[in-house]
């Protein structure tokens, strides 16, 4: 039998993939991306990505194939988010559990999107801190969206590996 190498680059268990989940494992970094995908309305997987990124001395863009990865989210993850979060008095039902896997598994492929994207971005002169705050910056100003420099500081030490 012929082994196949694991394909990272097409795959959805690719390296963004993986850094994520260790860092959602990480003590108080869950909470955290909820309050502020909640609060803020920031994409967690987005935020997610400029942590890897960062991690990879790469900045955010706007570029212009983001596009459809926000779209996948405001059209697949976010529906299937609130019909979840509507389901939740049934947490003991295989109904509620099928939600929550599809939700995982939609978000899983907006992360294969933004890593198939990252692959072509050069790396950045701008890294550590002022990288990542670069980062943040460019997508909330792309979003519309606010936060405070103390946020930023948590955020930051929240999605290092």
């Amino acid at each position: 039998m012929v082994q196949v190498a694991h394909d990272a680059i097409n795959s959805l268990d690719n390296p963004f993939w993986l850094y994520s989940i260790e860092q959602y494992k990480k003590p108080g970094c869950a909470e955290f991306l909820l309050d502020a995908q909640d609060r803020y309305h920031f994409d967690i997987n987005i935020l997610l990505f400029i942590g890897w990124l960062n991690s990879h001395n790469k900045t955010f863009q706007d570029d212009l194939a983001l596009n459809a990865a926000h779209d996948w989210q405001a059209s697949k993850v976010r529906p299937i988010r609130a019909l979840r979060r509507k389901a939740k008095p049934l947490q003991n039902n295989p109904f509620y559990q099928a939600l929550k896997d599809l939700e995982l598994t939609a978000e899983r492929a907006q992360q294969a999107m933004l890593f198939q994207i990252s692959r072509r971005w050069p790396k950045s002169s701008q890294t550590g801190i002022d990288g990542f705050k670069v980062s943040v910056k460019a997508y909330a100003n792309k979003m519309g969206l606010n936060f405070k420099e103390s946020w930023l500081q948590a955020l930051y030490q929240h999605l290092q590996p």
